[in-house]
């Protein structure tokens, strides 16, 4: 009988090790982590130095739009003025639609390339092994605030993208 609960009790702290082992490697050994895409990219200096850019762009073509705009509602322009300056409007309403596309997308791939190389080195010092971006958790059905590093993520490409 005393055999029995000797070999009971050695099971059980076998068991109860390796429990313990499992949880303390899954509570400090976070390697795989998530990010929340929105949330790093709209808080990159990058995005918001590359917005402002193209605010100013824009606003400087809309501003020539506007004035040939007024100039289309003079009633001191001839026809053949009018015409002239209707076609320069159309075609700098165009110009300014395709800019809005052309330069929305090519800087969202220079930050997104930018923020990749970033995250890969953060991800080295960190020794993450896998580093899982969701857009506000929409691809991610669950994952623990434990392992959101987008704030710790944020911080570094910031200070990275700045020279610190």
């Amino acid at each position: 009988m005393i055999k029995y609960k000797v070999f009971f009790l050695i099971i059980v702290n076998i068991l109860l090790i390796g429990v313990l082992t499992l949880f303390f490697f899954f509570q400090y050994n976070k390697q795989i982590v998530y990010i929340d895409n929105v949330k790093l990219f709209d808080g990159f200096v990058m995005t918001k130095e590359m917005k402002r850019a193209g605010e100013k762009e824009f606003n400087s073509r809309k501003s020539v739009l506007d004035k040939l705009y007024s100039d289309l509602q003079s009633s001191s322009i001839s026809a053949s003025e009018r015409k002239q300056l209707m076609q320069q409007f159309i075609q700098g309403k165009e110009e300014l639609e395709q800019f809005n596309q052309v330069f929305g997308s090519e800087q969202s791939l220079k930050i997104w390339a930018r923020i990749k190389s970033y995250t890969t080195e953060f991800s080295r010092d960190k020794n993450y092994k896998l580093v899982i971006g969701s857009d506000n958790k929409q691809t991610v059905l669950f994952a623990d605030e434990k392992i959101d590093v987008t704030n710790e993520l944020l911080t570094y490409i910031n200070k990275r993208y700045e020279g610190l």
